[in-house]
């Protein structure tokens, strides 16, 4: 509280009050007195007023608890806070809440936060970065495991580049329809908005950020801010006006704990302390002025006592004759005096004691006081000759000392010590004479090893060591090479890919073309037979009705005969209908095959597509070509058809390739195939006879075959 006095106005603030509010908040908060007392010194010093010191006292206490700090380092950010963004009011109570969820959300805490903070509070303000934005920044970045101290340079690297608005930045800013980086902030909403907006701009490309923002901890800085780690920004933002509260609950669990509880205590007990210390203080003041003064007097009166008896004989001579009398009566009388007081002595001695005793120590103290100059210096000179002859002590024995050690070190080493002790002592120059012996042998074990690895490598040695040498000349030559071809190389690849790009579409729309005219096809012929027989039939069956009634009505009494006829008439119909449908059925069932075959023909090619051409024939898949071209390679436990069966079969491959494509590791349903193992197994078998007795050439190819491997 001394060292306070000296930077305030005691005229008008009163340190009495003042050391009364501190020991207040310690009876509330488990931080040590004199961390509160220096720690108010600082907050003094920062400039904060006599009104708001003890608020910005306590929680500072408390966030320190809660925030794993101190009080002192909880001040300081906060202060720094305070003053660089220019708070007060309501704004001033967030600033503990803000760092507390800074703390939380960070792979950090309070001493680390408070860590280069001053340094870059101050930039942050006048960049018009709000602090709540500029801690969740901090926090985000600390995720990752970089330190809080390291955070804040990197945002300061950010700041300073943006601040300074160079031609690069410019030219984004008036792309962006932003007249500065204030101006952008405002318009995107914060700082990490801004830098979001910026990196889109130039497209993500390092070389534009870094020439943007200056350095490479700045990118570093933007981009995880705007990529990655976005989201931890936005929640730990989010989370931001919440702190007081969370604080708050934090503090009280944390007072609850048995540590806090127990410095809690000694507070209280050394508030009391302090408290009867100060009540003492007046009057234990006053005694020892009251001695004081009474010892300094001492000396004269014994003085004037010495002058005033030798001045005077009429004084010796009473003297004299009092000291006759006295020694009569304490010949006397002191003897029985001495038994019959005895017990008196005993009990006032008693009583007496700890006055005594106080009486003793305030005498000690003062005369240790009176005359420290000559204890200091009487104590220093007898610690100066103790030294002294030490020193002169050691310097005698010390050569024998250290003629046992080496003897007993030789004895357990063998020797080796005192060549140990030789190397010490001969140092500088048996490094000399090794240093001198290399610099000799030097190039010619270079030459020798040079040799050695040129005949083991062939010659890439030499290569290597060439390389190295000239890395740089290399390095630059290689840059300036590629420079110069790089944008014809990029022309000439967007050429080739924009071609193969321009013939897959063509193919694909082809493709896509002709399943389009066959699926219309298909559509108009089935409606066209679907109708026709649906005609057919109608006017079959009224036909016939008309037949019966009219043979009906004309012979009546012929029924029988006329039953038999019509029964005959009917089953002749019935064969020609039922001729007439199935030739349509086997002409349907052809065009099913053949369009089936199409599409078949259409997967296997796109699942070419996305497979083969990919460059690795490890994930299967169709291969073109004709029987006897090879058309890639095939590993150990798989399963390969020839070119017949995937015609013959193609609704199976088609399966196949299906399964192949998608996979069964994700699980799911497979296209093209159905929940019903037996319905499946007929629809397939259907196909398959259809196909077998439709394709002529097929059957040829089996043939030929199966006697090829007979």
């Amino acid at each position: 509280m001394t060292n306070i006095a000296t930077i305030i106005d005691t005229n008008t603030e009163s340190m009495k009050d003042m050391g009364n509010a501190v020991l207040d908040i310690s009876k509330r908060t488990p931080v040590q007195i004199s961390e509160l007392t220096s720690t108010l010194y600082e907050i003094r010093d920062a400039g904060i007023s006599a009104d708001d010191a003890m608020e910005v006292l306590e929680k500072s206490a408390q966030l320190g608890v809660v925030a794993l700090g101190t009080t002192a380092e909880a001040a300081d950010i906060v202060t720094s806070a305070v003053n660089a963004f220019k708070l007060n009011g309501e704004e001033t109570q967030k600033v503990y809440g803000y760092v507390f969820e800074a703390a939380k959300a960070g792979k950090t805490d309070l001493t680390e936060l408070a860590n280069g903070f001053g340094s870059v509070a101050a930039m942050a303000a006048n960049a018009n970065i709000q602090l709540p934005e500029y801690l969740s920044a901090v926090a985000a970045l600390t995720t990752t495991g970089l330190p809080a101290s390291q955070a804040n340079a990197e945002l300061k690297s950010v700041i300073a580049g943006v601040t300074r608005e160079g031609k690069e930045l410019t030219k984004v800013l008036d792309q962006l329809g932003a007249k500065s980086f204030k101006d952008l902030m405002e318009k995107k909403g914060g700082m990490v908005n801004a830098f979001k907006s910026i990196t889109e701009a130039v497209k993500s490309d390092d070389a534009a950020i870094i020439s943007i923002f200056g350095s490479i901890k700045a990118y570093n800085a933007v981009v995880q801010l705007s990529g990655d780690l976005n989201g931890v920004y936005t929640e730990s933002l989010a989370n931001m006006e919440n702190g007081a509260q969370n604080i708050t609950e934090a503090f009280e669990k944390q007072k609850n704990t048995v540590s806090a509880q127990w410095q809690t205590m000694k507070n209280n007990l050394e508030t009391l302390s302090i408290q009867v210390g100060s009540a003492m203080l007046p009057a234990l003041n006053q005694a020892l002025q009251a001695i004081t003064a009474f010892i300094d007097k001492i000396p004269a009166i014994v003085e004037q006592l010495k002058d005033w008896v030798e001045n005077n004989d009429w004084v010796q001579s009473a003297l004299i004759a009092l000291g006759s009398i006295l020694t009569g009566l304490a010949i006397s009388v002191i003897p029985s005096l001495i038994v019959s007081l005895g017990s008196l002595i005993a009990t006032v001695a008693v009583a007496a004691a700890p006055f005594v005793a106080i009486g003793l120590l305030i005498t000690g103290i003062y005369v240790a006081i009176k005359n420290w100059d000559q204890i200091t210096a009487f104590v220093q000179d007898v610690w100066n000759k103790v030294v002294d002859y030490t020193m002169k002590a050691w310097e005698w024995i010390k050569p024998y000392v250290e003629t046992a050690l080496r003897v007993v070190l030789a004895v357990l080493t063998g020797g080796l010590s005192e060549i140990v002790i030789y190397f010490v002592q001969n140092w500088d120059k048996v490094k000399q004479t090794v240093s001198a012996f290399w610099e000799w042998i030097k190039p010619y074990v270079e030459a020798a090893l040079r040799a050695t690895l040129a005949v083991i490598t062939f010659g890439l040695s030499e290569l290597l060591i060439f390389t190295v040498k000239n890395w740089d000349q290399i390095k630059a030559t290689t840059i300036a090479a590629w420079e110069a071809i790089k944008a014809s190389a990029i022309a000439v690849w967007n050429s080739i890919v924009g071609f193969l790009e321009g013939i897959w579409q063509s193919i694909k729309n082809l493709f896509n073309a002709g399943l389009d005219a066959v699926n219309k096809a298909w559509t108009t012929t089935w409606n066209g037979i679907k109708d026709f027989a649906v005609n057919s039939w109608n006017s079959l069956k009224d036909l016939a009705n008309q037949g019966i009634e009219a043979i009906a009505g004309i012979f009546q009494g012929g029924i029988s005969i006329i039953g038999n006829a019509w029964r005959s008439i009917w089953d002749n119909v019935v064969n020609i209908v039922s001729g007439v449908f199935n030739t349509i059925q086997n002409t349907v069932n052809n065009i099913i095959s053949w369009v089936q075959r199409a599409l078949d023909k259409i997967n296997i090619f796109k699942s070419e597509q996305a497979s083969v051409n990919q460059g690795s024939w490890a994930i299967g898949g169709y291969t073109f070509g004709g029987v006897n071209q090879i058309a890639g390679v095939v590993h150990g436990g798989e399963w390969v058809a020839p070119a017949w069966m995937v015609d013959k079969y193609a609704g199976v491959i088609s399966q196949l390739e299906a399964v192949r494509t998608r996979g069964f590791k994700s699980g799911g349903l497979v296209r093209g195939a159905t929940t019903n193992n037996n319905q499946r197994t007929v629809n397939q078998n259907i196909t398959q006879n259809i196909r077998e007795g439709v394709d002529f050439s097929i059957a040829a190819r089996e043939l030929a075959w199966r006697a090829r491997f007979s």
